[in-house]
């Protein structure tokens, strides 16, 4: 199935556009936009990323289709020069519907079904791992974006309490990730009224409302995310 080849293209892509992408190379991409060196540089590591995903040379072509239009999307994008949830979102989905069209017509048209000649198991762990990457990162970008289209007080980058939300979002994502694989639900609740009663007493109305929505955020995503590869494994 296309799926399988879909989602090791994910992979790589989540590796390159987040874990390998600082968000001052991303600043320097929008200032510079096509003049700007990395942005090349990030564009052949999404190419190469994508050929490793798919460990046969016989995808150098597609990986480096890949690769150009990733360049393509993220040089227009520069273009924009104020950052915004729908930029973000509009940008992460062209990126994903190239993935998905080069999947398709690779296992349509060459009958690649199973890439890289690898073992079942490995493609139970892909959708795993791509949904714990989404649950760090992207979400937090993502979960910052909404706060701040909804105009509520968003706590400076630089900040103890950013960094510490940014952190424990993540760890809250991941577990409640986790559970629901293993069909603990019973323990989401717990951590949730856990986490509350931390916050209980809060006399700051601007945190409060910050940290009750950006909660409900972080578990909507992680439910999406739980639900989705419950459907998929």
């Amino acid at each position: 199935m296309w799926v399988r080849l879909f989602f090791v293209l994910l992979l790589a892509h989540l590796v390159g556009d987040f874990l390998l992408q600082t968000d001052s190379l991303c600043a320097k991409k929008r200032e510079r936009r096509f003049r700007c060196g990395f942005l090349y540089v990030h564009s052949a590591i999404i190419a190469g990323l994508s050929l490793i995903a798919f460990w046969d040379f016989s995808f150098w072509l597609w990986a480096l289709a890949i690769g150009v239009t990733h360049l393509i999307i993220d040089g227009i994008k520069a273009y924009v020069r104020k950052d915004s949830i729908w930029l973000f979102i509009s940008d992460q989905i062209l990126h994903i519907v190239i993935l998905a069209v080069v999947a398709n017509i690779c296992v349509e048209r060459y009958a690649w079904i199973t890439p890289c000649g690898l073992p079942d198991w490995v493609f139970t762990v892909v959708p795993v791992a791509s949904a714990a990457i989404v649950c760090w990162k992207p979400a937090n970008i993502l979960i910052r974006y909404i706060l701040q289209s909804c105009k509520m007080v968003v706590p400076e980058d630089g900040s103890s309490l950013f960094h510490a939300g940014k952190l424990i979002g993540t760890l809250e994502r991941w577990l409640i990730l986790a559970f629901l694989l293993i069909g603990r639900y019973e323990v989401i609740g717990f951590l949730v009224a856990a986490k509350s009663i931390i916050r209980f007493g809060e006399k700051d109305k601007d945190q409060t409302e910050y940290f009750l929505a950006g909660t409900l955020l972080s578990i909507s995503i992680a439910v999406g995310c739980g639900l989705l590869l419950g459907n998929i494994l």
